[in-house]
């Protein structure tokens, strides 16, 4: 999924436009054929014909650069399957204008060739078009401030994560309410341009020293969400545990008046299960967080 590429609203907004030019110059080279098509004229070139056609057009050029040092981006079943269907409409169109060129012309042969040709231009626009949604739906999602995913997003990667859990036995996950202590404390001393700065650099620190496949939320405030997929109770207090102790030894430069910063925070913990929902489970790791304050800050407490 798009979250797990953990790009920026910029990056996603660049990509969302790419994907607009792209598509733009896919419908020219559309254009052309049923210029020749309808009106007549040479069959054309090897843009059309060629057995790599999909990548001399634009929109493949295009994918080639979108994938090209992004393994992760390149594996997404949507992309993969964009690529596919984009590479069978080029291998149709070729296929079309070979009959196109044939003397005598076999009309049915050429119905049947274009009707293809149509089917699956279609399929791949409205793939393309899925894509081009699941990046609109990703920056309507993403905090602006620490570029981490919000609530709404939160609920749904719960829910399907539940799912998942129901589906397969021995499957374990869980999710750490994390706070920052003292947080109002450096706002009120340095305000809150330093207060963002802390958020900004905290969010940074906590996503370095994660698995890629690990997902952070803002939750409100200066309360983040880690959820944490086929991941052990015992592995993830040594996860969380370790994060922790680095993140108290972090220097935040948050002010350029004021001295670097270490700041604390506190976990709470609990496991994923397949039923109840999932309010419950921020309940309990809300609960278990607040837990870590009572206990005094700057811990770990698994609900």
């Amino acid at each position: 999924m798009l979250e797990e590429l953990d790009l920026t609203i910029l990056q996603s907004r660049s990509m969302m436009h790419r994907i607009e030019v792209a598509m733009l110059s896919h419908d020219e080279w559309l254009s052309k054929l049923y210029r020749v098509l309808i009106c007549g004229g040479e069959v054309l070139g090897c843009e059309y014909t060629a057995a790599d056609a999909y990548t001399r057009c634009g929109f493949g050029q295009w994918m080639a650069g979108l994938c090209l040092g992004n393994p992760k981006l390149a594996a997404l079943p949507l992309i993969q399957d964009i690529g596919f269907l984009h590479r069978r409409m080029h291998e149709a169109v070729a296929a079309l204008l070979v009959q196109h060129a044939a003397k005598p012309l076999d009309a049915e042969s050429m119905s049947r060739l274009y009707d293809e040709v149509i089917a699956k231009r279609m399929a791949f626009r409205w793939l393309v078009t899925a894509f081009d949604h699941q990046i609109c739906f990703q920056i309507l999602n993403t905090d602006p401030l620490t570029n981490t995913l919000g609530r709404e997003k939160l609920i749904a990667v719960l829910r399907r994560e539940m799912e998942e859990i129901q589906r397969t036995s021995g499957r374990e996950s869980l999710i750490a309410m994390v706070d920052i202590d003292y947080f109002k404390r450096i706002n009120d001393t340095y305000g809150h341009i330093a207060g963002d700065r802390v958020l900004i650099e905290v969010t940074r620190f906590i996503k370095a020293n994660l698995r890629p496949t690990d997902l952070v939320f803002r939750y409100g405030g200066e309360e983040f969400v880690i959820f944490l997929p086929s991941t052990s109770l015992t592995w993830a207090g040594v996860l969380l545990e370790r994060l922790r102790q680095q993140l108290s030894q972090y220097e935040i430069t948050a002010s350029a008046f004021a001295q670097p910063l270490t700041i604390t925070a506190s976990f709470g913990v609990t496991r994923l299960l397949g039923t109840g929902s999932v309010v419950d489970y921020l309940e309990r790791a809300d609960q278990a967080m607040y837990q870590a304050k009572a206990q005094g800050r700057n811990r770990v407490v698994v609900a």
